[in-house]
């Protein structure tokens, strides 16, 4: 048998052929977005603009 890469070691196939809202439970999915939604809403660090303004600048200069 060939593993495919979605297949995990030691997980059976039929589970990596499931859709992937038959994998998520619902409760699950739902405290997911919540933490995902409040982690969107926090502002971006200096830092990490400087960082990406120094990308674009360099890709703009290459």
């Amino acid at each position: 048998m060939i593993m495919s890469e979605q297949t995990k070691p030691g997980e059976p196939v039929e589970a990596a052929a499931a859709s992937p809202t038959e994998q998520v439970p619902d409760w699950l999915g739902s405290r997911l977005k919540r933490m995902f939604t409040d982690v969107m809403d926090e502002p971006v660090p200096d830092e990490f603009k400087q960082l990406l303004k120094q990308l674009e600048d360099k890709e703009r200069g290459a």
